[in-house]
């Protein structure tokens, strides 16, 4: 057998094995029953400020909520399954459905009251302005 013949076996197992795990109501990803999950993000710094972008395909702003606690910026909200596929059986299941919370320690020179945020095409970009830096020289005696 040839290295491309094994290679096409391979993927036809694969889809196979996903669709006979999919009928008994697993997954094969080990993420159990796929009501969880935490959104991708990206943090970025500047000078000004930090940036903080997050992936949430599928929602819109008002399935988001953001909140700062504790020196934490949260990420959270509620995915629910299409209403529509409720009829007949699903037989492949990747995309997660339920809660999500996503947490990040803020740096303690983040202006919390200045935070901005933004959401479209499945983004959500957060802007953590910083505060001036802050100390005291402590002299000697």
């Amino acid at each position: 057998m040839s290295l491309y013949q094994s290679n096409i076996n391979h993927v036809f197992d694969d889809f196979i094995k996903d669709l006979n795990v999919a009928r008994r109501g697993g997954t094969r990803s080990g993420r159990g029953n796929n009501t969880y999950f935490a959104p991708l993000i990206d943090v970025h710094e500047n000078d000004k400020e930090f940036l903080v972008n997050a992936e949430l395909p599928g929602l819109n702003k008002d399935q988001i909520n953001i909140d700062v606690r504790d020196n934490a910026l949260i990420i959270s909200g509620e995915t629910k399954k299409d209403q529509k596929y409720e009829k007949g059986k699903t037989l492949i299941q990747e995309r997660s459905y339920g809660s999500f919370t996503r947490s990040i320690s803020l740096p303690p020179n983040v202006k919390a009251e200045d935070i901005t945020a933004k959401f479209e095409d499945g983004l959500l970009e957060l802007k953590l302005p910083k505060s001036a830096p802050t100390g005291k020289k402590i002299t000697i005696e």
